[in-house]
């Protein structure tokens, strides 16, 4: 049994974040946590004095194949796929490559406190596989899968439909619920642009079967809703695209959702499915500001993601400050004026942990700092003024000025992982 102690935050509902000083957690041999209580620190006990834990950070969209092609300014959405994105997925068709930057992407998230991740990959079935092994030997909690595009991808980076399908029904059967239930599959299809009827069609039935996620993109900018229009005239926008396809669903992961409307947001929120908020890469790659409110309060159920690599920034905390600073922008400059109240640090630590696991469908496991929960948490040590502060200044000065060098320890499923 390991015994951590310090300061525990957590947030388990959006308006409810907890601070308890002189904490104690133990985590048992079974990776769970065994018990949460307070008092003085017990003899041999990891953190101490100035430390705090925290639920581990849940990062609900990035790409993987795009890890080392971050912050590459000046490129719209469009340009920023012809002359990044289908590169740097195109030496994935080496799996020695996909396996030395799988290493160096789960070495960069436990760096930065990222104990779960719903992550997209490459097109290819080799390399996915290489991607898995590695997520299973280091620990990382993954929702991960081959991405489909078999249209308007150059060539090399698409398969017909079958084919695609079936390789990603043999990587399902394989690694969907592996680790016991660390790594799960998601069928990838990238955007009704890039998917033909079959592929779409395909991966809905495919992911029903197995019972998987289903992660892709929606509404992410003005040109491509435009174009997705051009492509489907029968369908009335983009979200009916989706539902046509068998594609929105309660385990459906929507990527961005900038630009979708209060109608659409109503069927996003009736159907149970997630939007997945990129604040970080959607001002990077200029595609706009989601209003995060509208979606909440609409009953959207939404989770952070850091976009990688159109997003530049890996930690998620500073994600989560992306967020309400774009909440702030969208209050003070949209018209009508916004009346909805932004949302609150409590808010925000919610989103990156328990708020995030129950919208992937993990809320069973992790987010929260509780017995009979999976060990996913941090041990870290900020800045000591924070300490100083009254109670209620704590949780907003600790999100604002955490730094990933700060991170003492990190755990998932009970196993230190690093960094």
């Amino acid at each position: 049994m390991q015994t951590l102690c310090g300061t525990l935050l957590q947030a388990a509902a959006p308006a409810e974040c907890r601070v308890t000083e002189e904490a104690i957690v133990r985590i048992g041999e079974d990776g769970k946590f065994a018990e949460v209580a307070s008092g003085p620190a017990p003899r041999g006990a990891i953190g101490g004095a100035g430390c705090w834990i925290l639920p581990g950070f849940i990062d609900a969209h990035l790409h993987l194949p795009h890890w080392d092609r971050r912050g590459i300014d000046g490129l719209g959405l469009f340009d920023f796929l012809e002359k990044i994105v289908w590169p740097a997925e195109a030496r994935m068709a080496d799996p020695d490559v996909a396996e030395q930057l799988a290493e160096a992407f789960v070495t960069g998230m436990i760096a930065h406190g990222t104990t779960a991740v719903a992550a997209f990959g490459s097109p290819f079935r080799e390399a996915t596989q290489r991607v898995f092994e590695v997520f299973e030997r280091r620990g990382l909690r993954a929702i991960h899968g081959m991405m489909l595009n078999d249209t308007g991808c150059p060539s090399g980076l698409g398969q017909t439909a079958d084919a695609s399908l079936e390789d990603s029904r043999q990587l399902a059967a394989r690694w969907h619920g592996a680790a016991g239930g660390r790594l799960q599959y998601a069928f990838s299809p990238r955007t009704p642009l890039m998917c033909s009827a079959a592929q779409m069609r395909g991966a809905a039935a495919l992911a029903g079967m197995f019972g998987c996620h289903i992660q892709t993109h929606a509404a992410e900018s003005l040109i491509g809703i435009e174009r997705v229009r051009e492509r489907f005239p029968e369908a009335l926008d983009e979200i009916e695209v989706f539902a046509e396809m068998g594609l929105l669903t309660g385990r459906t992961l929507l990527g961005h959702g900038v630009h979708l409307n209060q109608h659409q947001r109503r069927q996003v929120a009736a159907a149970g499915t997630t939007v997945i908020h990129c604040p970080t890469a959607n001002l990077f790659l200029q595609t706009g500001l989601m209003d995060y409110v509208a979606h909440r309060d609409s009953g959207v159920r939404v989770a952070l993601g850091s976009g990688i690599g159109g997003g530049f920034d890996p930690f998620m905390p500073r994600v989560a400050v992306d967020a309400l600073q774009t909440a702030k922008a969208v209050k003070v400059h949209g018209l009508p004026r916004g009346t909805s109240p932004v949302p609150s640090v409590a808010e925000a630590w919610w989103l990156l942990t328990r708020g995030a696991a129950e919208a992937l469908g993990l809320g069973d496991r992790v987010g929260l700092i509780a017995p009979g929960m999976e060990a996913d948490c941090l041990v870290v040590r900020p800045e000591p003024w924070i300490a100083d502060l009254d109670p209620e200044c704590r949780p907003s000065a600790l999100l604002y000025s955490l730094r990933p060098d700060q991170i003492e320890r990190v755990y998932i499923a009970g196993r230190h992982v690093g960094p």
